[in-house]
């Protein structure tokens, strides 16, 4: 009996090799910081900023030890103040970057409501509802708990739900959510700042993951 498990040692230690490398080519959140941001050109107005801190884990076969073509897409559901005699609403925005490749440890993505929208709509603190879905070379990954705010994760429906109301809403403000590469902000954080695919440059259509 001893003799049978050696012997099939060795192929457990491989499946669980290449287990372990699946996980790592996986690109993770580990935090979301929403913050008020003065532009560098001294402008007197702040902007609304959303830092997304990405984790990378390329596997050991990866080319350069990076990890190719990862989507960041932020959405947002910011529930607005109610006007006199009126009901509150939640307005949608939408923005998504696509890096060019990542090394392994930390990444940072960052996206920009611009000051117009911050003094109108009174936007303070974190929104309510918001969501991050990562992809990496054309292939979606698992959402994880923190690609999510806390409204969102009680339960599984209400992020199905969010995404609906998005995909409806959201394109009455597309373009007003900008990746950092489109504002003020681009030279700004040189060295956390990753390079990205710039669709727009060439006309060519938003790049989007596989289900």
């Amino acid at each position: 009996m001893l003799a049978c498990r050696l012997r099939f040692l060795p192929l457990l230690l491989l499946a669980l090799a290449l287990a372990a490398a699946a996980r790592a080519e996986e690109v993770e959140v580990s935090s979301v910081r929403f913050n008020p941001a003065r532009a560098p050109n001294n402008a007197p107005d702040a902007w609304f900023e959303a830092e997304i801190v990405l984790t990378v884990a390329p596997p050991p076969s990866a080319p350069g030890r990076m990890v190719n073509r990862v989507r960041v897409a932020l959405s947002l559901g910011w529930e607005l103040p109610a006007p006199a005699g009126g009901v509150r609403r939640v307005e949608y925005y939408r923005a998504e970057a696509e890096c060019v490749a990542l090394e392994a440890g930390r990444a940072d993505v960052r996206f920009y409501l611009p000051p117009e929208l911050v003094k109108r709509d009174q936007l303070h603190g974190s929104p309510k509802f918001w969501t991050i879905d990562l992809a990496a070379g054309g292939r979606a990954l698992p959402a994880a708990r923190p690609a999510s705010s806390a409204a969102l994760n009680a339960d599984p429906s209400a992020r199905r739900a969010f995404q609906v109301a998005v995909a409806a809403g959201a394109p009455a403000n597309d373009g007003l959510l900008l990746p950092q590469y489109l504002t003020p902000f681009a030279p700004e954080y040189p060295r956390a700042t990753p390079s990205f695919v710039r669709r727009e440059a060439a006309g060519l259509p938003r790049a989007r993951a596989s289900p």
